[in-house]
């Protein structure tokens, strides 16, 4: 490519990019705010009604940030669910998109023979943000795993959309707060006489980023081991025995919940490429 031709084609790409965000923005009657991480244009958008929610068809699916939920109290049950999943799926899709890009990133600074200061420092931070003694225990940590398995686990900590701290706090997978300063929502149960609290998210990618990185930090050393190699949801499921206490049962809720609404179908739905630029 001409050198001096490709800032122009760049710029005409990204125009073509923002001419897609608005259009599917522009169906929903609000304004957008757009935010472009790791090579991905995400779409950040609030809503009043289940009808504010873009209905998703195609495997395809435009990466639009909802920034708070709404009651499907009154919907019938396919209504809901189908609303359910078109408010999540994004969110899943994204911080997935985000995760992987993340750790192409490391796989390709860990090849290099020498590395820049602000590679080291990239590094570290992931180190210490997964948690992880090596590198190898790095990339494990930083693995995804099946679409299916998150809806599922969404569906039934949320209750179908139906749980407190989802509607009020975008906490999808009722992950506990501990830190005083950070924004957050108190249970009304107790644990061992103790307040409860759990956090509370701008958005649903920041509640599905933290599960994943959950799941990379928790005793869930098994689920990631076998993530490695295993990508049918029936099987790698079965390694989530400690993510709940109910244990086998919710393993059974799991395939339950995957069988019935077939989610396998969303392992193959991904971010629309329209959306990603080389960032």
């Amino acid at each position: 490519m001409d050198k001096k031709r490709r800032p122009y084609i760049i710029a005409v790409c990204e125009i073509c990019i923002l001419i897609v965000v608005v259009s599917v923005l522009l169906v929903m009657h609000r304004p957008p705010v757009i935010s472009r991480v790791e090579g991905l244009q995400i779409l950040y958008q609030s809503i009043s009604t289940p009808e504010d929610i873009r209905s998703l068809s195609g495997t395809r699916v435009p990466p639009i940030a909802y920034t708070n939920v709404v009651s499907f109290e009154g919907l019938q049950v396919g209504e809901k669910k189908k609303k359910f999943f078109d408010l999540l799926l994004p969110a899943v899709l994204i911080s997935k998109h985000k995760l992987l890009r993340q750790r192409e990133r490391v796989l390709a600074f860990l090849r290099k023979d020498h590395l820049t200061d602000a590679e080291k420092s990239y590094l570290d931070r992931q180190m210490k943000r997964f948690k992880a003694g090596d590198y190898d225990e790095l990339l494990r940590k930083m693995q995804v795993h099946p679409t299916s398995i998150v809806l599922a686990q969404a569906a039934i900590e949320t209750g179908w959309g139906a749980s407190r701290f989802f509607r009020n706090a975008n906490n999808v997978f009722g992950i506990w707060s501990f830190q005083d300063d950070e924004a957050r929502v108190r249970a009304r149960e107790t644990r061992d006489g103790k307040v409860i609290y759990v956090k509370k998210y701008a958005s649903l990618i920041e509640s599905v980023d933290d599960y994943f990185l959950t799941l990379a930090k928790g005793p869930y050393k098994e689920f990631r081991k076998a993530r490695v190699s295993l990508t049918d949801p029936w099987q790698l499921s079965g390694y989530l025995t400690k993510y709940s206490e109910q244990g086998d049962e919710y393993i059974r809720k799991l395939h339950m919940v995957i069988n019935a609404n077939n989610l396998v179908q969303f392992d193959t739905f991904q971010v629309d490429p329209a959306f990603i630029s080389g960032g």
